[in-house]
C-alpha cells in the first residue's frame, strides 16, 4: 500500500505511508492538480499540500477503514506529514 484515502466530514484525504519523499507525494505538491478517475468519469482535482489542517477524526478514520495496516498510516510523522485533501476543481469558465 503506498497511500490509504478516507473521507472525513464530506473531504477526501490521502495518506502517502513513505511521507513526503514518496513519489506521489511530491507529484501532488508540484502540481497541485490532477484527475480522478472512476470507471469513464474523470474529475478534475485540487490537491493541498501546504499549509493544511487536517480535520479532527482523520486518525480515527484511517484506524477504522485500514485496521492494523492504518498504524503506518496514523503513528508515523513521517505519513502524517505527507497528508493531502483532494478537492473538486472549480468547473472552467463557459
Amino acid at each position: 500500500m503506498e497511500v490509504g484515502m478516507v473521507v472525513v466530514a464530506g473531504e477526501l484525504y490521502v495518506r502517502a505511508y513513505r511521507g513526503v519523499g514518496s513519489r506521489w507525494y511530491r507529484a501532488a505538491r508540484k502540481h497541485g492538480h490532477g484527475t480522478i478517475r472512476v470507471g469513464t468519469v474523470r474529475h478534475d482535482v485540487l490537491l493541498t499540500t501546504d499549509g493544511l489542517e487536517p480535520c479532527s477524526g482523520l486518525d480515527a478514520a484511517f484506524r477504522t477503514k485500514y485496521g492494523s495496516v492504518a498504524e503506518a498510516l496514523v503513528a508515523s510523522p513521517e505519513a502524517r506529514a505527507a497528508t493531502i485533501r483532494i478537492d473538486p476543481a472549480s468547473a472552467p469558465a463557459p
